[in-house]
């Protein structure tokens, strides 16, 4: 199944400036409630082009202004893969996800893409919340100002998210 991100993905978002030698990394590691791939929500424009760099794509079709998502994607290997980052007006992230479901991308527990689903639990605990979206599923743990989430698709492990309360689980 596709999801809704991966269909934006792959429309004609804009590019952004040139290639600067960061780029979004191989293999990511999600720290819930903390960061996804090192970027962590309230960090600003420039602190997530220093870590990721600045090729990406801006999602002409999913940004509302003043919002605005950043579509990081490995070109060489599958342009629908990578992750995401959505900023607000003042140019702080609000959410920030992985885009299909990368190889090698990773917990800090451990718990790889492509795994059992059922090893969320082993992980986390049964108390997590169970979120229905469009084409896939988000199993969600809540902190104060940040919510961690593990999208499954079917029994397996399929993406992760960190998004403020007040943003949707399903990105």
């Amino acid at each position: 199944m596709v999801t809704l991100a991966l269909a934006l993905a792959l429309a004609l978002p804009q590019h952004s400036a040139a290639r600067t030698g960061v780029t979004l990394p191989l293999r990511g590691v999600l720290v819930p409630g903390e960061s996804l791939a090192g970027v962590g929500l309230g960090d600003t424009i420039a602190s997530v082009r220093a870590r990721w760099g600045s090729d990406f794509r801006v999602c002409t079709a999913c940004t509302t202004a003043p919002r605005k998502t950043w579509f990081y994607t490995y070109r060489e290997r599958n342009a629908s893969l990578g992750a995401a980052v959505t900023f607000n007006r003042l140019g702080k992230v609000v959410a920030v996800f992985t885009l299909g479901s990368p190889s090698g991308w990773k917990t800090r527990e451990g718990l790889m893409l492509g795994e059992q689903a059922d090893r969320i639990t082993d992980l986390y605990g049964r108390r997590l919340h169970w979120k229905v979206c469009i084409g896939y599923g988000a199993l969600s743990m809540h902190k104060p100002g940040v919510v961690t989430s593990i999208y499954t698709n079917g029994e397996a492990v399929y993406g992760f998210a960190l998004t403020t309360p007040a943003e949707p689980v399903c990105q």
